[in-house]
């Protein structure tokens, strides 16, 4: 408001539309409305004749009365304000040039955070303020921090930012910053430069100033030795831990993993300049792991690493067998998360800590009675045909007798025989069965014996297989009598019994419990999110951070796990020649008019409210 009236003292005021002007004439009418509105009675009163006098003085200045009354000036500045406004006046001032609006793009990846590189960019973003500012974050997406504030705000939220744990999509905060810019416009954009997603910031640079938009890079730099880890999978129930030494000189490195507090894996490595060394967590159990390694360089948050495996993923089976070879424990041992206990049909322990218990060959009574009623409890059995299997209440169907060769049909599709080449299977031997009623049938033989079938049994399920497993010395041996097929022969077995866990437990991916930063959870509702360092109600979980975020039905590990951000020395970004001039911190001035209409209609209205407050406390409202 002070520029305001230092322009109008020293511009003069001058009219867009001059023809507006005539409206100034509104003024005649109401002042003759006055003129000729009616007057009170006059009555004589000779004991007052001094009034008299006063009267003649009156007439002498017909427009005092105007003067002495409020209701008329307030009407006749609301017309001459209005009047004018319709004139659309302005003035000549010195403005910023693109309406004095900057936007700041500051690099919020990982690598800023390394030796203090994202408190340097405040500082130099500071440096560029001006009368307007927005500031966008680049991570992986474009995050606007304020909009269009002045420069005090904008420098007191900047230095409330901090780095996060992503990439930097430069070029597409460029492109959110460059739709918000009238032509003349400045961005500038400070950063390490050190990488990017998505298209070339020089490259979007151009097409900017292609729309008459200045745009300024800063570079800040800092230290770049790094040691870090960059990548991390699974490989059944082992995970693989990729380390990377960035820097020119050979380092040793010592890695830990801890599992729920619990140590599980201590070792050392001498890296080799600009090597990279893979380490294996074998047999990782459920719970959280973190990972570490004790590098002392510019970058911390590449130094750890978190693991989630849930406990529900785990799976403990017993496998009741007097086969001491069983090519089935051998493909389920296989699948990931997958434990296997052997145990004797006359010695079977405590089911309780089992959630699945197989079983091929006969059970005592008491040993069936504490089968029947551990899956009435809600757990599961797989009984496997042998020729000790006997009929049992549990089994979704009745046993005959031990058959001869039949061929193979899937007459209901399940997750359990997906990509499983069933009529490829030769059956040598088999048991007559019927199918007992409330059992579902997905395999059958070609005399309609189920082959596979299950159905529910008290709380939990209870699946028959008719394709026994192979007893003897040699699996592979075609006299061999005790063998009744040959599925343990085919590529598909393992994905079999994998596939019947999964049907069996639900299908759980620990990749669901186990992301990179950059990416997004959508929640179904609002809720309360615990990230790494705060607490957060959303419904859209940016995971920009590294470490474990509590969501309300699963707990997420999120790890950077990106070789181009450890790398803090990267490739920086090829110079423009326009870049090679020095960069000026001030703004650039120029002459603009400035419209006054809006401020005159203001204060017109203002004067308006003023008018019916008057009439209101005159009693005629």
């Amino acid at each position: 408001m002070a520029d305001l009236l230092t322009s109008l003292l020293t511009n003069p005021v001058q009219f867009a539309n001059q023809i507006g002007l005539y409206a100034l004439l509104s003024i005649i009418p109401l002042i003759i409305i006055y003129l000729l509105r009616p007057r009170p009675l006059k009555i004589k009163i000779p004991s007052l004749m001094f009034l008299l006098d006063i009267e003649k003085k009156k007439r002498l200045n017909v427009f005092r009365k105007f003067l002495k009354d409020p209701l008329f000036l307030i009407q006749l500045f609301v017309l001459i304000l209005t009047s004018l406004a319709v004139a659309e006046p302005f003035i000549i001032a010195n403005e910023e040039l693109g309406g004095g609006h900057t936007v700041i793009i500051l690099d919020a990846s990982a690598s800023m955070q390394a030796d203090g590189r994202f408190e340097k960019a405040v500082v130099e973003a500071n440096k560029f303020l001006s009368a307007k500012n927005t500031v966008i974050l680049a991570e992986n997406v474009p995050v606007m921090a304020v909009k269009e504030v002045p420069s005090g705000s904008a420098s007191d939220t900047m230095k409330k930012l901090k780095a996060k744990a992503t990439t930097a999509d430069i070029s597409g905060a460029m492109m959110l910053g460059r739709k918000m810019l009238p032509e003349g416009g400045r961005m500038v954009v400070v950063s390490d430069f050190s990488s990017w997603t998505g298209e070339d910031p020089a490259v979007t640079k151009s097409l900017a100033h292609a729309n008459g938009i200045n745009v300024d890079f800063v570079t800040v730099t800092g230290q770049t030795d790094n040691v870090g880890i960059v990548g991390g999978w699974f490989e059944g129930s082992d995970y693989k831990v990729v380390v990377r030494n960035f820097n020119k000189a050979g380092q040793s490195v010592k890695l830990e993993a801890a599992t729920n507090g619990a140590n599980v894996l201590s070792t050392s490595r001498d890296f080799k300049p600009e090597s990279s060394e893979y380490f294996t967590i074998s047999s990782l159990n459920a719970g959280e792991t973190k990972i570490s390694i004790d590098s002392k360089d510019a970058l911390g948050v590449d130094n750890d690493a978190y693991v989630i495996i849930p406990v529900s993923i785990k799976k403990d089976i017993l496998y009741v067998t007097n086969n001491s070879k069983v090519p089935s424990i051998i493909a389920l041992k296989l699948a990931p998360f997958v434990s296997v206990q052997r145990t004797d049909t006359g010695s079977i322990p405590a089911l309780s800590p089992y959630p699945i218990v197989m079983e091929s060959g006969s059970l005592s009574t008491e040993n069936e009675k504490s089968l029947s009623d551990h899956v009435k409890a809600g757990k599961n059995a797989v009984m496997i045909a042998s020729p000790e299997l006997v009929n049992m209440d549990m089994l979704p169907v009745e046993l005959g007798e031990i058959s001869g060769e039949t061929s193979l049909n899937v007459v209901r599709g399940s997750r359990i025989t997906e990509d499983i080449g069933i009529d490829k299977i030769k059956v040598k031997k088999h048991f007559k069965a019927t199918l007992k009623r409330g059992a579902i049938t997905l395999v059958e033989g070609g005399d309609k014996s189920p082959m596979l079938a299950y159905w529910k049994y008290g709380k939990g399920i209870v699946i028959y297989s008719g394709l026994a497993d192979p007893a003897g010395d040699n699996f592979f041996d075609p006299l061999n009598t005790k063998i009744w097929n040959d599925f343990h022969a085919l590529p598909e077995y393992p994905l079999f019994w994998k596939q019947m866990l999964e049907w069996i437990t639900g299908s759980l991916d620990v990749n669901e419990y186990n992301a990179r930063t950059g990416q997004y959870i959508r929640l179904p509702v609002r809720e309360t999110v615990k990230t790494p360092s705060e607490n957060i109600t959303t419904d859209l979980v940016l995971l920009d951070e590294v470490g474990v975020y509590g969501l309300p039905d699963k707990e997420v590990a999120v790890n950077l796990y990106d070789e181009k951000e450890s790398n803090l020395a990267g490739g920086g970004i090829i110079a423009q020649p326009s870049e090679t001039k020095e960069i000026s911190y001030n703004t650039q001035i120029v002459r603009a008019p400035k419209n006054l209409d809006i401020y005159l209609i203001i204060i017109a209205i203002i004067l308006v409210i003023m008018e019916l407050y008057y009439l209101r406390w005159r009693g005629e409202l």
